[in-house]
Parts: C-alpha cells; sequence; structure tokens
C-alpha cells in the first residue's frame, strides 16, 4: 500500500504595520493639554480677582450701617 504524503502547511502571519509617529509629537500633544489646564486657570484667578475688585467697589459706593444698607437718594 501507498501512503499519501501529508503536505506541510505553511502558516503566514499577518505583519502588523505600525503607524510612523515622529517621537516629538506625542510630546506636543502632551505640552499642548497642559497649556489649556494653565491658561483656564490663570483666566479663573483673573475672573476671581476682577470679581473681587468690582465687588468692594461697589460695597464702598453703597454704604451700610450695623447691616443695615441705606438707600441714597
Amino acid at each position: 500500500m501507498h501512503m499519501a504524503k501529508k503536505h506541510v502547511r505553511r502558516v503566514h502571519h499577518r505583519v502588523e504595520r505600525r503607524v510612523h509617529t515622529r517621537p516629538g509629537e506625542n510630546y506636543l500633544v502632551v505640552v499642548r493639554g497642559w497649556m489649556l489646564v494653565v491658561a483656564f486657570a490663570i483666566m479663573l484667578g483673573i475672573g476671581a480677582v476682577v470679581g473681587q475688585f468690582i465687588n468692594t467697589q461697589m460695597n464702598a459706593a453703597t454704604p451700610s450701617v450695623a447691616g443695615v444698607q441705606i438707600e441714597a437718594e
């Protein structure tokens, strides 16, 4: 009897293609994100300072005695 030859199956592995990114590009994304956070914090701080200034000016313009506001005519 003649036995049939077994054929060797070749397994083809799919080659993964990595998207080549420049090394500085990831760094720029992080720096840009932190710049937005810092700018937002600075704007909040400036808004708080301006709001405090306006509040003190308005309180100085309307005189009050012992917590009772007097309407100027």
